[in-house]
């Protein structure tokens, strides 16, 4: 046995005896069997390929298989979000009467009751309501979700402008 492979099945050993509670004069084979796991080196080298693939996204030889990354997905990247899920009937009411297409102030509130998740937003302009939304969400979404959806709109650089104030009772004050 080689220095490596002794270095790999002592420390596998500590976790051997801890596990199971073994005296310490067990075989390391009868351990082996008793909790179920491989020995480490057998370990390394059943993922080795896929380490060499997924990980490295290099190919790898497997006796007569040859693995290709270039065959398989890559794993994804990045946060991805669920839209929220809207209720089929009477989903959104929307009123919009623009006067000006200026900023205007923009105030935003999302709430959640027994019927289920709300969110809205409204548009001010001298001291009247110039533009207005709200949808009904199903009870699944959050109150946070709801917040997020009534500000949305006003977030990309097509409708913000450095005049447009964009008020959440709960997030924030601009």
């Amino acid at each position: 046995m080689t220095s490596q492979l002794q270095k790999t099945d002592s420390t596998q050993r500590l976790f051997h005896l801890y596990i199971t509670g073994a005296y310490r004069t067990t075989p390391n084979t009868t351990l082996q069997v008793v909790t179920g796991l491989q020995p480490l080196h057998l370990q390394i080298q059943e993922e080795t390929p896929y380490a060499q693939i997924a990980r490295a996204r290099s190919s790898s030889n497997s006796f007569i298989l040859i693995f290709n990354p270039k065959d398989y997905e890559s794993k994804s990247n990045g946060i991805h979000i669920h839209h929220p899920n809207f209720l089929l009937r009477n989903q959104i009411s929307f009123a919009e009467n623009h006067r000006d297409s200026r900023a205007k102030p923009i105030y935003t509130d999302g709430s959640k009751t027994d019927e289920g998740t709300g969110s809205a937003y409204c548009i001010l302009e001298n001291y009247g309501i110039i533009a207005s939304w709200h949808g009904k969400l199903d009870h699944s979404n959050s109150v946070f979700r709801a917040e997020i959806l009534a500000i949305k709109p006003f977030c990309s650089p097509k409708t913000h402008s450095p005049e447009t104030a964009i008020s959440s009772r709960r997030l924030f004050r601009q």
